[in-house]
């Protein structure tokens, strides 16, 4: 009798579920969900192999919502330990929204043009950044409007990083951020300049609307793994951001370089036509010219000037008053002291001239 109980009390259960189930999924969502989505799930991934010309991909965790009537779902790259992805599709609107995988394979392929030049400083390192198209204040005056073109190319033709840079790079801007373990002396110094200033002339190449560059270097205890660590702590972030801010990797950095350049193109860049002069509100040319090639990096000793140390080794910022303590270890706000100050600069120095 206790059996027959219990199981009419699952039964009971079950049926007050699809009770619910049933006004927010509609007949046709129901009939989807009562045959675990099967159909939708194989639309689904043929319309993602169509997408991404011929690679295949695992959906699961389909879901349908009423209100945009569209269905949700999760995917990978099949048989691969890729990361996972989140979608929609509609099959009224004929509408498939998936480009998290094209952007990440896209980051994953613009990242992997600096690693040769990474490896030569360090094995032990850890890359993010990525590739998009950027906004030019002038852009209006075009008939065409070469960002949307810029993406239509990317997702249309399916390119290469490299192969985008090549058909776009005047609406595309480009970010790396590398944290590396380098020895605290002038030799790793000497190491880090050398390897910027062969990255930096690559970014320069692309002719890209904009780039940016970071490097932060740490000093780090014995067979502590960057990249493993980050695969540690990341499920604990909101986003990537949060590694800038990670105490037990950013305790240990100790050097930070940051060099940031809009390219003259037919028009300055966004972020360029934002320097202006305090008094007239005109266009400070200086600072303009400043963020240009024409006035970029030229030497090592250049190069030397960017580089910052972190003012106390292991040691976090004091809260802020307004900013309070979210950013007590932000290696960008604790690095402020220059080489020239350091017991380092003699002989970095002697190392810079005798390659001039």
């Amino acid at each position: 009798m206790y059996y027959l109980n219990f199981k009419k009390k699952q039964l009971q259960k079950l049926l007050l579920a699809t009770t619910l189930t049933l006004p927010t999924l509609g007949y046709c969502g129901f009939i989807d969900w009562i045959s675990n989505y099967t159909e939708v799930t194989n639309e689904i991934q043929q319309r993602l192999e169509q997408k991404y010309y011929g690679d295949k991909f695992e959906v699961w965790d389909v879901s349908y919502s009423s209100n945009l009537d569209e269905y949700n779902f999760k995917y990978k790259l099949e048989d691969s330990n890729d990361a996972t992805y989140i979608g929609s599709y509609s099959p009224k609107g004929d509408r498939l929204v998936a480009n998290e995988y094209m952007w990440e394979k896209i980051s994953k392929e613009w990242r992997a043009i600096f690693v040769p030049y990474v490896k030569i400083a360090s094995n032990n390192y850890f890359l993010i950044g990525g590739i998009a198209t950027q906004y030019h204040k002038n852009s209006k005056k075009y008939k065409i409007d070469y960002r949307s073109k810029a993406l239509d190319d990317l997702f249309s033709e399916s390119l290469t990083a490299q192969e985008w840079i090549n058909k776009d790079h005047n609406v595309i801007a480009g970010s790396i951020s590398i944290f590396i373990e380098i020895p605290r002396t002038a030799e790793g110094i000497y190491k880090t300049l050398q390897m910027a200033e062969k990255i930096h002339a690559k970014l320069r190449s692309f002719g890209l609307s904009s780039y940016k560059l970071e490097i932060i270097t740490y000093d780090l205890p014995n067979k502590f793994d960057i990249d493993k660590y980050f695969n540690q702590v990341k499920d604990n972030f909101v986003t990537s951001i949060d590694w800038w801010f990670e105490p037990g990797i950013q305790k240990y950095a100790w050097g930070y370089l940051y060099l940031d350049s809009c390219q003259k193109v037919d028009t300055l860049e966004e972020s360029c036509d934002g320097y202006k002069e305090n008094d007239t509100n005109n266009d400070n040319l200086t600072l303009i010219k400043d963020h240009t090639p024409e006035n970029r990096i030229r030497s090592l000793s250049y190069l030397a000037k960017k580089f910052r140390l972190v003012d106390w080794f292991g040691t976090p910022n004091k809260c802020d008053p307004i900013f309070g303590c979210s950013s007590i270890w932000l290696a960008k706000l604790r690095a402020n002291k220059s080489l020239k100050s350091s017991q380092h600069y003699p002989t970095l120095v002697k190392l810079i001239n005798k390659e001039g």
